[in-house]
């Protein structure tokens, strides 16, 4: 195709999309909305971290250029009962017609967003631009002065975990001097969170870290105070401190179903094994190696609670092929002054062995043809996890424009087989190291 007639073309759809109103939909008394901006008066607070709290957006550009979706739309007829007209709908997008509601949500939401950020005297104000049946709006943003902390003081009664954050101190997002910004307030609080998680306390949650902030009268200043409010299970209950809980004992039940147990008791097992420690229970016949489980285990017995080794975990068996589901429920011990947690890994097995059909048509350069496969997958080969496939495909295609006698019909069989295992297999490699690394290994 010559340049001339791909520019042909190309202006033959720009007079078509030209030709077209883009507001042939717009009722009376209503406006499309034709563009949304955001300005601000403050290079800190920059419109691109503000434009997710617009409610309403106008109709999409095609490389920023032509609404094109709008003006599909717009060829349609209005008789809806012709398929054309419903087919030129369905490809199109409907003129966004500006709301006053909408506008006002975004505006409300826009300050928020902007006094989260420190500028407690944020004021924003849609500015409407409107031409003809067309409407421009822009979100002007007000920011005013920013509050800063002038002080940073620490509620904590609790001597460990105020031990706790005095070591970690170094990486806080708090400091005298910042802005006062509600993000980094709560920021902060989930940190302190998945520090805690990560050492043994349990039942801690950000709920628990709250905040008081006092204003200086006629300044631009906050004194904060960051609050751990004390461990209770009800209202009612004496305050104490939080508990450090460590892993007593770790089970594994191997045919846990997800939709038949509904407490610890009512999962059916009948048959039971312990290696290295850790009670395997299952029903009928294991179907995964024991080494496998605990390879792939990060809960270790007599160690802290941790909760980024149980997403490890999680993590882990999510990547074994042989299973569907993994679930870890965590059970304190029942005596007086324990704080111990017992695990319980529940596995639910996945579909083992699967046959999968396909067939496809072709065309290549005009020569019409057929291909077919038909793959075998066994998901759990040696009892750990190792995915076997085995896949045929044959192919026929009927070759034209040869000046020959001979066959013209092309004709292609093929097999491959392939092995995936979910570790990483290679020798002088520390068993250790094998657990840590996150690799597979594959041979075909």
């Amino acid at each position: 195709m010559n340049k001339g007639f791909r520019y042909a073309i190309l202006t033959t759809i720009v007079l078509l999309l030209a030709s077209c109103s883009s507001t042939k939909y717009v009722p009376d008394g209503s406006y499309l909305l034709d563009e949304v901006r955001i300005h601000t008066d403050n290079k800190e607070v920059k419109p691109s971290n503000l434009s997710m709290y617009i409610r309403q957006n106008p109709n999409a550009k095609w490389f920023s250029l032509i609404k094109t979706q709008l003006y599909v739309y717009n060829w349609s007829g209005r008789d809806s009962t012709r398929w054309i007209n419903r087919t030129l709908r369905k490809l199109g997008d409907a003129p966004v017609i500006y709301s006053e509601e909408e506008t006002n949500r975004t505006r409300e939401e826009i300050t928020k967003a902007v006094q989260n950020m420190g500028y407690m005297g944020a004021l924003v104000e849609p500015v409407r631009q409107v031409k003809k049946k067309k409407m421009k709006l822009v979100y002007k943003v007000t920011t005013g002065k920013p509050y800063k902390v002038r002080t940073l003081k620490y509620d904590i009664q609790d001597s460990k975990i105020k031990e706790y954050m005095r070591q970690d101190s170094a990486v806080t997002l708090l400091s005298e001097g910042m802005y006062f910004d509600v993000n980094v307030l709560d920021a902060e609080r989930q940190r302190i969170t998945n520090k805690l998680l990560q050492n043994g306390y349990y039942k801690f949650n950000k709920e628990y870290i709250s905040y008081t902030a006092d204003t200086v009268r006629n300044s631009y200043l906050v004194d904060l105070t960051l609050h751990l409010a004390p461990y209770r299970q009800h209202n009612e209950d004496t305050p104490q401190n939080h508990r450090q809980y460590t892993i007593n004992k770790v089970s594994f039940i191997t045919d846990y179903n997800v939709l038949q147990a509904s407490t610890q008791n009512s999962i059916e097992v009948n048959d039971s094994l312990h290696y290295k420690g850790f009670p395997i229970y299952y029903k009928d016949k294991l179907y995964l190696r024991p080494k496998v489980l605990t390879n792939n285990l990060r809960i270790t017995p007599g160690t802290l609670y941790n909760e980024q080794n149980v997403q490890r975990t999680y993590s882990n068996y999510g990547r074994l092929q042989a299973l569907k589901y993994t679930n870890i429920r965590f059970f304190e011990v029942q005596q007086s002054d324990s704080a111990k947690l017992n695990a319980y890994v529940m596995l639910t097995r996945g579909k083992h062995q699967s046959v999968s059909f396909e067939v496809e048509g072709t065309n290549s350069a005009g020569d019409l043809g057929a291909a077919a496969s038909v793959a075998f997958q066994h998901r759990n080969m040696f009892k750990g996890s190792e995915t076997f496939m085995f896949k045929l495909r044959g192919a026929y295609e009927a070759v034209s424009g040869l000046q020959s006698s001979l066959n013209q019909d092309y004709i292609e069989l093929g097999a491959e087989a392939t092995i995936n295992f979910p570790r990483f297999m290679f020798p002088f490699v520390s068993s250790d190291f094998k657990r840590r690394i996150r690799a597979t290994t594959e041979f075909g």
